[in-house]
């Protein structure tokens, strides 16, 4: 049970890393194409400190922070990121707008800083590329309620 248990979180964790960052690579890719004008330009009407730079920033973390969680690699630290980034568009941008993404509020960039947070916990799972660079490394503690002895 234990086993059936273990592939189910790596299932899930691959679910959730790919679908994270093939959102994020879409959401980066759709600001690049765009251009950097207009995303600098929305950043300064909420008066942020140096749009531009906020604005390639953002850009380059979602495209390629996006690639390295669907790989899998460098998971717990691009998460961190991305955490990091959604909170930082929540306390500037969103949080004024209400909850509902159809004011423009809180609820997307909750949602993706959540689904980060996830990440930074349990990293990527068996099916990520991290997960190359700990073969021979004993995990120091269960990451599991499952993997804990009932008795």
């Amino acid at each position: 049970m234990k086993a059936f248990i273990k592939v189910v979180q790596d299932i899930g964790l691959l679910v959730a890393r790919v679908a994270l960052g093939l959102v994020l690579i879409g959401h980066g890719w759709h600001r690049f194409s765009s251009g950097m004008g207009p995303a600098a330009d929305n950043l300064s009407l909420y008066g942020l400190p140096q749009p531009q730079l906020f604005a390639w920033g953002a850009t380059v973390l979602e495209v390629l922070g996006g690639a390295l969680l669907v790989f899998g690699l460098l998971t717990p630290v691009v998460a961190a990121v991305v955490v990091a980034e959604q909170v930082m568009v929540i306390a500037w941008m969103k949080w004024r707008n209400g909850l509902w993404l159809t004011t423009d509020g809180v609820e997307y960039p909750v949602i993706l800083a959540v689904l980060a947070l996830v990440l930074v916990v349990f990293g990527s799972g068996r099916a990520g590329v991290d997960n190359l660079f700990r073969k021979g490394r004993k995990p120091s503690s269960s990451t599991s309620v499952y993997d804990r002895d009932p008795a």
